[in-house]
């Protein structure tokens, strides 16, 4: 798996809206606005599931994910392999930690996103260029 920078972190967290991409196992492409994800540590982001449909049929067919944002002098866009949790220790946190945030949001499920590559998403020279 692939470990991210703080520098990457950082623009996470202070970026409230993320763009998260799946595919259908027959190619099909869809990309949905999230705003429940943070990391988890240097090589793990937790994505709370309160309203995936087609997103989560994509997952559950094909395992695997992009998610891109723009913070407030760059952005990055991490790939990522993914399990989903609905009825774990691991739900049970994602659903204390949305209800911090707002009573009304429920989960359904939580997604555990490994990271596997790191692109930068930037105008110049270095537009799309892998980091890690």
């Amino acid at each position: 798996m692939a470990r991210v920078t703080e520098e990457i972190k950082d623009s996470l967290k202070s970026t409230r809206i993320a763009f998260l991409s799946t595919a259908a196992k027959d190619g099909t492409p869809n990309v949905v606005p999230i705003g429940a994800f943070k990391f988890l540590d240097d090589e793990t982001i937790l994505i709370s599931d309160q309203y995936f449909g087609k997103t989560l049929k994509n997952m559950q067919e094909n395992p695997k994910l992009a998610l891109s944002w723009w913070g407030e002098k760059e952005g990055f866009q991490v790939k990522a392999d993914i399990t989903i949790h609905t009825d774990d220790e691991i739900f049970k946190q994602d659903v204390e930690w949305v209800h911090s945030m707002k009573k009304t949001l429920n989960p359904k499920s939580a997604i555990i996103a490994k990271i596997t590559d790191v692109y930068l998403i930037k105008g110049g020279p270095d537009a799309g260029k892998k980091i890690i």
